[in-house]
């Protein structure tokens, strides 16, 4: 079985968010969350289906998701 890895779905707006996480479902990803407001679904699933993924109506982009470290407060650097 493929690696799972985190992924980042943006959506084109073409189609209903719901159609599109019920497609992505079907496609074998497993969706962790829908963010209606900017049109971005997250979740995890291998190399393969991210590139099945691409190809589903309403996909703009399928992206590995990158971690954020923000620091601790007050520190002098940020990013």
């Amino acid at each position: 079985m493929a690696e799972e890895k985190k992924w980042v779905v943006t959506t084109s707006g073409e189609k209903p968010l719901s159609d599109v996480t019920e497609k992505l479902t079907e496609a074998g990803f497993a969706v962790d969350q829908v963010l209606d407001a900017i049109g971005s679904i997250t979740g995890s699933a291998g190399e393969d289906v991210a590139e099945r993924l691409r190809s589903i109506p309403g996909v703009s982009d399928v992206s590995p998701e990158s971690p954020i470290d923000i620091g601790p407060p007050d520190a002098p650097v940020t990013w």
